[in-house]
């Protein structure tokens, strides 16, 4: 990422939201140009998006974020870190075995007790939009939460509901899951990074509380039934 480049293209530029490439092995050096770059050009709001939970140390992305939230913070510019959670889109990369053979393909469940916050990107882009045309979020980290922390047997009950079928649930192990992203042409920190965030959903799970998105948005977030059947209907 080029410094001078970025000083460039930020100037006259009052507000910036930055988001790095997903799993991107570079993404603290990025973050530091970009900050940089907004301290240099005077940018009168900056909004980083993080992850939720970005205090979870044990996935290699959740640390880089966190290291990135740490230069922001210190930088003193004005500044929002939104921290939001797991997509309802995630599930699209399985839409087409979804609505051809009622398979749903995830690596997010393999417990019953796993308990998955998701966001939908919609509700993420309207907020998104109020925050950066607002100062009143300045100097404020807000988790950006779905209504739902949803078990794999809540998602596969809306999908059949919605499908009108059983939905049958196929959970690849690491070695394939693995193998499907090197054909892919995925590098091995991402692959790597991948499978540990995984690892610790399935221990862990990932829940979040949708009280700050409900502040920001004026409204209820959107729930995953309303997802799937907005998304059936564009699609038909």
């Amino acid at each position: 990422m080029d410094g001078e480049a970025v000083n460039k293209a930020y100037t006259s530029v009052s507000a910036v939201y930055h988001i790095c490439s997903a799993f991107n092995p570079h993404e603290v050096e990025i973050g530091k140009i970009a900050i940089n770059a907004a301290r240099f050009s005077q940018i009168k709001h900056f909004v980083y998006h993080s992850v939720l939970h970005s205090i979870l140390q044990d996935m290699p992305h959740h640390q880089k974020k966190l290291m990135v939230e740490e230069q922001l913070v210190n930088e003193g510019i004005p500044y929002t870190i939104i921290q939001p959670a797991a997509f309802m889109q995630n599930i699209l990369e399985s839409w087409k075995p979804l609505c051809e053979e009622g398979i749903f393909r995830q690596k997010f469940f393999t417990s019953s007790e796993t308990r998955i916050c998701m966001l939908d990107l919609e509700d993420l882009a309207e907020a998104v939009s109020l925050i950066l045309t607002s100062p009143e979020y300045i100097g404020g980290t807000y988790e950006l939460c779905g209504i739902q922390n949803l078990s794999l047997s809540d998602m596969t009950a809306i999908m059949a509901q919605h499908f009108g079928r059983e939905i049958k649930v196929e959970t690849p192990g690491d070695e394939i899951f693995a193998a499907q992203l090197k054909e892919r042409g995925v590098g091995e920190y991402r692959i790597n990074s991948l499978l540990k965030m995984f690892q610790h959903y399935n221990e862990y799970g990932f829940i979040g509380n949708p009280n700050a998105l409900t502040w920001i948005l004026g409204r209820k977030p959107n729930d995953f039934s309303s997802f799937i059947q907005r998304t059936l209907q564009s699609v038909n």
